[in-house]
């Protein structure tokens, strides 16, 4: 009875609610074999960790999640590790990969592969005229090689494009299968460089589409931009829900995230949903009670009168109106509560859910309020769960955004599974809000399995090879800069010096120096004046603490004051921020708002700041350092490389400044919100950080910097894992923004080998 009371007090608020919604669709987009993949697609290495690419295999069930082979170097590892490692290692996509495993030898769908399959994973060095058993190819076979060599290739393209004439490339045009194709971008023209073919192409792409362009998980409520219509998605179709009613009972309306219509066009519309839930509905003389997708039906109309639902609250229905329905269990005389109970169990202060069989341990009680909002929770003793079965822990259902508390990382949850939302502008692209997700405990959220993580459709444009403009002050920012740099500040070929022996490298300026003596043992150029760019973030960090800045209060945003040359910082008016993540901000993401933000906490006129920046340049006896700002955003805050050394030692032995550095991300929550979206994450500008265990060193502290004039920049601290000997590595005036990490990361290898 008191099941039957609530759910009609909660009908009757239902109906006050919004009435019927209208249906919008739209269509989908066809292959063009002129624009393949972008070349920001190609080359984003960090759009899958180690994890997620397990998760991707075993979640499309592939033979490969649990296949153990050699790599490229001999070692033996689980395959998602080989894909993972080749991926990093020549800064290629492994979704890349996985597509080519797929696409040459079914790799990720074949249950049972053949060991010719594995040996020839990528179809390298098979050309069309030969066959595997060509002694010349041998040398490519083997599971671990191939994959290493399907991505070493793509990297080759780009690093030899302008010295091999046969490589194909963007904007020219080429006869392929008898079609003139011209690539928009250089991922298209490699596309076609490894397979020249426009079939295979073809279903490279089909491929890539199904499984990571943009997909919403199961649960996910979704309408246009457009439209008034939402959409519940699930089983790949999107379904409208025909009232509010019918949503309402169902899912919380704020959780509606919104989309482009074409994003929408791309699922099948299913059959309406027309019913509330919970509703006691009648079609052919028979009653049924509808549990989300599961229609009960009762054992006869006295069970439905015993249970106490009125007769007012019955729908006289059609029988094609509960096709979308499972059927469910029968509801006969012995069923106390057919929706089931929410208890609370006084001895050991824990919350279940009790069916008719079995209970289930609530592990967090926002675990009640997201699956169970239509149940009152009853307090029992102990004794009365002896009757019933322990059965698995409830799981949040499908749709909810989960964190996890300890953690950076965001998920949403599908059939029971957690998957990984990338970064923030996934998580904005999907059209999700900050304010919906659920913190819970790292216990419950164990009880959710990792899988695949979520993608968002990359915007693919022309632009990919076009000579952009690169936005500077940001240094964790995906640009469209090209390889070269004019407006780079260079030193003459005439005029480079070296210290020691000496680096091959397009860099301008580079310096090595033992760590705990401070002695430099090889350079170039370290005596000539840079820009410092973000550089400069970390002296300012040191002023900040020298000043006694406490990172346990908090500041609030000024539009009018806080507003950098470059400001890429997420915040409105009025919002307030602990000064400790701040910090982070400023030198994990390389942000200059957050900064200004600090420095105006403590001194308000920036101007006295800056010069007390000076000041402690001078006392260091640093006569070549010249400070304008706090940020490093203009170019005339500049430095050398020998005195940025000192700079950068004496700061990063202040704890504060030397822990924040060391961050490879963070997250946290505005301390006061006004726009809905309270919650910031990020990983570190420095992208060696995102596969340190792959790298012979450990990276202590990392700074990065960039200015069209400096060039991209990195300071690191870094540690040989075989005996500990430590080294800082300081690169300025690095022309090379699209691929700012290799030269650095060659560079670092090369100390880590020669010293």
């Amino acid at each position: 009875m008191k099941h039957a009371r609530k759910l009609l007090a909660f009908f009757l608020v239902i109906a006050l609610l919004l009435p019927y919604l209208s249906v919008q669709t739209a269509s989908e987009g066809d292959f063009n074999p002129h624009l393949i993949l972008s070349d920001g697609e190609l080359q984003n290495q960090a759009s899958m960790n180690r994890e997620d690419i397990q998760a991707f295999l075993e979640q499309e069930r592939s033979y490969l999640a649990y296949y153990r082979t050699t790599d490229a170097s001999g070692t033996e590892r689980i395959a998602a590790d080989i894909i993972y490692r080749a991926a990093i290692k020549h800064r290629i996509n492994p979704k890349y990969l996985l597509v080519k495993l797929q696409k040459e030898q079914s790799l990720i769908t074949d249950p049972n592969p053949t060991q010719k399959q594995l040996d020839w994973a990528t179809g390298y060095g098979v050309c069309d005229d030969c066959t595997t058993r060509d002694p010349d190819i041998q040398k490519h076979r083997g599971f671990g090689v191939q994959v290493d060599s399907a991505a070493a290739i793509m990297r080759w393209y780009y690093d030899n494009l302008d010295q091999e004439p046969w490589i194909k490339r963007a904007g020219r045009s080429y006869l392929i299968d008898g079609t003139n194709v011209q690539p928009l971008t250089l991922a298209t023209a490699f596309l076609y460089t490894y397979t020249p073919h426009i079939h295979g192409n073809k279903n490279f792409w089909t491929l890539w589409q199904r499984w990571f362009d943009q997909v919403y998980p199961d649960g996910t409520l979704v309408k246009s931009k457009s439209g008034a219509t939402v959409y519940l998605i699930r089983q790949g179709k999107k379904w409208p829900f025909a009232t509010m009613a019918a949503l309402a009972t169902r899912f919380d309306p704020k959780l509606i995230v919104t989309t482009l219509e074409t994003e929408l066009g791309r699922y099948e519309t299913a059959a309406p949903i027309k019913l509330p839930n919970y509703s006691i509905v009648k079609t052919n003389g028979i009653y049924y009670l509808l549990d989300n997708d599961t229609a009960r039906p009762f054992a006869n109309y006295e069970v439905v009168k015993k249970l106490g639902y009125n007769p007012d609250e019955i729908i006289e229905v059609a029988s094609p109106d509960l096709e979308a329905y499972q059927s469910g269990a029968i509801i006969g005389e012995q069923t106390a509560a057919p929706l089931g109970r929410v208890v609370h169990v006084k001895e050991n202060n824990s919350f279940y859910y009790v069916g008719e069989t079995a209970y289930q341990p609530i592990s967090d009680e926002k675990l009640i309020n997201v699956n169970f909002p239509h149940l009152s929770v009853e307090k029992i003793s102990a004794k009365e769960l002896e009757t019933w079965e322990l059965s698995a822990p409830i799981q949040f259902k499908d749709g909810t955004l989960l964190g996890i508390t300890g953690s950076p990382m965001i998920y949403v949850i599908e059939n029971g599974k957690k998957r990984h939302i990338a970064d923030e502008a996934v998580f904005t692209g999907l059209g999700y809000k900050w304010e919906n997700i659920i913190w819970t405990d790292q216990f419950t959220g164990l009880n959710h399995p990792t899988t695949q993580p979520i993608y968002l459709r990359a915007a693919i444009s022309a632009a990919d090879v076009s000579t952009t403009t690169i936005t500077a002050g940001i240094d964790n920012q995906n640009s469209g800069q090209t390889l070269s740099n004019e407006k780079m500040i260079r030193t003459a070929a005439a005029d480079t010096k070296f210290v020691g022996r000496i680096f091959s490298t397009g860099i301008n300026t580079y310096l090595v120096a033992d760590q705990k003596t401070g002695e430099v043992i090889a350079g170039k150029n370290i005596d000539d004046a840079r820009p410092l760019a973000s550089f400069a973030k970390v002296l300012t960090a040191y002023q900040l603490q020298k000043e006694g800045i406490n990172l346990s209060r908090s500041t609030t945003y000024n539009a009018e004051k806080h507003r950098a040359l470059y400001h890429q910082f997420r915040a409105v008016a009025g919002e307030r921020f602990l000064n400790r993540d701040l910090l982070d901000a400023a030198l994990v993401s390389s942000l200059n708002t957050p900064l200004q933000m600090l420095v105006d906490s403590v001194e308000p006129d920036e101007k006295k700041f800056v010069a007390r920046l000076n000041k402690q340049a001078r006392d260091w006896g640093l006569n070549q350092t010249k400070f304008i700002d706090t940020t490093g955003e203009r170019m005339e805050t500049q430095s050398t490389a020998r005195e940025y050394l000192t700079m950068y030692l004496k700061a990063t032995n202040n704890v504060d400044v030397q822990k924040t550095l060391a961050k490879p991300a963070y997250a946290y929550n505005e301390l006061r919100d006004l726009d809905g979206k309270p919650y910031h994450y990020d990983t570190h500008s420095n992208e060696l950080l995102e596969r340190a265990d792959t790298l012979p060193w450990r990276i202590s502290t990392s700074k990065t910097g960039f200015l069209e004039e400096a060039g991209a920049g990195l300071a690191m601290d870094i540690e040989r894992k075989t005996d500990g000997k430590r080294f800082v590595i300081i690169s300025m005036g690095n022309p090379d923004f699209t691929n700012r990490f290799a030269e650095p990361e060659r560079l670092a290898r090369w100390v880590i080998e020669s010293f």
